[in-house]
């Protein structure tokens, strides 16, 4: 057995994908939110039968392995490597080339990760540091969790320690660990006389680094810049942490800084995340979208907070998030706040958090005098975009009528304003299948064939002894599609005594899943004899039709011998459908 197929029979792939996505059981299998495209509706399926995931939106599909390159962006060696690691089987990757730079990267920045913190926690120069974050109520506990390191005040300190252990110049300034003066050419260290905070992926690796000073001195706060592998947009601080409490919840809070999140976990608030202070990106919404329901935003209660709060919630918004805000006007962060008025307090502002709507509707009314001609039509260009963006009619009507109380406006008056912003209102139609089956209804072999040829794959695919009958009846070539002829050829040449079946390109393998994940049939010998007929079926009357124009272009030319030979033909292949047909009852040769 190969080591790719004992992972795969050790991994549970529901398990696995878990991990990333929340999954609800239907049926036999588990649904939820593709993690590969903007996806509204669950359309991502994960069958723990076949061990195989598909999504009916973007066609991604495959098994675990495939999964986790997917996600991970990892390499197929590196994938079998982690997964291995998953289930307690070691496999050697000493010898593995493909992305070495990339694991180069992961390996160093996990070296540093390594490195601030032992100066933390076990040095001289760690003394100071600690004091600190005791003093902000930061535990030791808390601070092993989150990995918090120190860089001392030197100039070369982690440069020199890279260099002993390896690591080139080079890999450093590719991950921001140093800078380069452009007019002198002089080296330093990027991270200097600062709280180290690692920000880690989902499955362990630092990516980057985030760095506070001691006191107030500016900047505050330094980061990474971008890397090959630290795109700051795309990642969400703590969530290596926090995302089983997220997902057992199905609620993320979402806070602006590094300690607002470490201070609400330390409190037993553990489903927080951090936006690390910049604006919140489409892809950080994708993210929480596919582990969490409900979206509570805790930013700062200030100006630049109220500012990051309606754009985060669009982008939220945007991607099918429900996002609610929380906002407070005592403390200045969710840091501060938990720490002078505890857990419950705070967690009692989260439980009142508002809809985004009622949010932005209170906020503007504040804003704008509604009950004057120019303060309702300011009101009106800035709110009417967002309660179009809510698909119910109830919904709306029902802020409407709430505007029109608050405004002292009728409200058939404000129905016609609001439908007026909108005249040019488009419509959705849904494409639906009636043309394909009235195609078939008048015998369209083409896209019949098509169908009888995947389900035949999925006869292939299924079981060996089906693919054995398969294998005595047609070649290759019956397949007029060509990624199921690839597939099938693939299939032959499998060794199925000595290793599991896949197949390593990607398209090839979300076609593999589609099938093995979509086609409902009976897998008997019984329906593969009626598939096989039904095909032949089709094969033998797009022939029949070949030759009867052929016949008519001989009859136009006058060659009585070759329309003698074509009508033998013809009526030799009408029997053989005719026979089909008597045998089945499918086809009316």
């Amino acid at each position: 057995m190969s080591i790719s197929q004992r992972v795969k029979e050790r991994v549970d792939i529901v398990d696995l994908i878990s991990s990333y996505v929340k999954l609800t059981k239907s049926g036999r299998n588990y649904i939820g939110l593709c993690p590969f495209h903007d996806d509204r509706n669950p359309s991502f399926t994960v069958s723990p039968e076949k061990q195989l995931f598909y999504c009916f939106g973007c066609k991604e599909g495959g098994d675990a392995i495939k999964f986790l390159m997917k996600i991970e962006h990892l390499s197929y060696r590196e994938a079998l490597i982690q997964l291995g690691k998953r289930v307690g089987i070691e496999i050697d990757d000493s010898g593995d080339e493909s992305n070495g730079g990339i694991r180069e990267l992961y390996r160093t920045n996990d070296l540093v990760t390594r490195y601030f913190h032992y100066i933390l926690m076990e040095t001289q120069y760690g003394k100071t540091p600690r004091e600190y974050l005791g003093k902000r109520g930061i535990k030791k506990d808390t601070i092993e969790t989150f990995n918090l390191g120190y860089a001392v005040s030197s100039w070369n300190a982690l440069q020199k320690f890279l260099e002993k252990k390896g690591v080139s110049l080079e890999t450093q300034e590719m991950l921001g660990l140093i800078i380069r003066d452009a007019e002198t050419g002089r080296i330093y260290d990027r991270f200097r006389d600062r709280i180290i905070f690692p920000i880690i992926d989902i499955t362990g690796h630092t990516l980057g680094f985030g760095g506070r000073v001691l006191d107030d001195s500016l900047p505050k706060y330094i980061n990474t810049p971008e890397t090959s592998i630290f795109k700051k947009g795309h990642i969400l601080y703590g969530l290596y942490q926090t995302r089983e409490e997220i997902m057992k919840k199905d609620q993320a809070i979402i806070v602006e800084g590094y300690m607002d999140c470490i201070s609400l976990y330390q409190a037993g608030i553990k489903n927080v995340v951090a936006s690390m202070g910049t604006a919140f990106t489409r892809e950080q919404g994708l993210i929480l979208k596919r582990i969490a329901k409900d979206i509570v935003i805790a930013f700062d209660a200030d100006t630049a907070g109220d500012i990051a709060v309606i754009r985060g919630a669009s982008v939220l918004r945007e991607v099918g998030c429900n996002v609610r805000i929380a906002r407070w006007t005592v403390f200045k962060d969710p840091d501060e706040f938990v720490r002078n008025q505890g857990p419950i307090v705070f967690l009692e502002v989260i439980n009142k958090a508002k809809p985004f709507l009622d949010y932005m509707l209170d906020l503007l009314i504040a804003r704008y005098d509604i009950s004057s001609v120019e303060g309702r039509i300011q009101f009106f260009q800035e709110f009417f975009p967002l309660l179009r963006s809510e698909s119910h009619i109830s919904v709306q009507r029902s802020y409407l009528d709430k505007i029109a109380d608050l405004g002292k406006i009728p409200p058939e008056l404000l129905y016609r304003e609001f439908d007026l912003f909108y005249v040019s209102r488009k419509k959705e139609f849904e494409v639906t299948s009636v043309s394909a089956l009235s195609w078939m209804q008048k015998g369209d072999r083409d896209a019949l064939r098509e169908g009888l040829e995947r389900q035949l794959l999925a006869f292939a695919l299924n079981d060996v002894k089906f693919l054995n009958i398969i294998k005595q009846t047609f070649q290759p070539d019956v397949f007029t599609n060509k990624e199921y002829r690839d597939i099938y050829e693939s299939l032959l040449e499998w060794n199925f005594e000595e290793e599991s079946f896949e197949i390593k390109d990607d398209k090839l393998a979300s076609i593999v899943a589609q099938i093995n994940m979509s086609e409902d049939i009976e897998f008997s010998e019984n329906v593969l004899n009626d598939t096989i007929d039904r095909l032949n079926a089709i094969i033998l009357q797009k022939r029949k039709d070949d030759l009867s124009e052929e016949l008519r272009l001989a009859e136009r030319e006058g060659d009585i011998e070759r329309v003698k030979e074509l009508v033998i033909e013809i009526q030799d292949l009408k029997k053989k459908i005719f026979s089909i047909g008597e045998r089945r009852m499918l086809v009316d040769g």
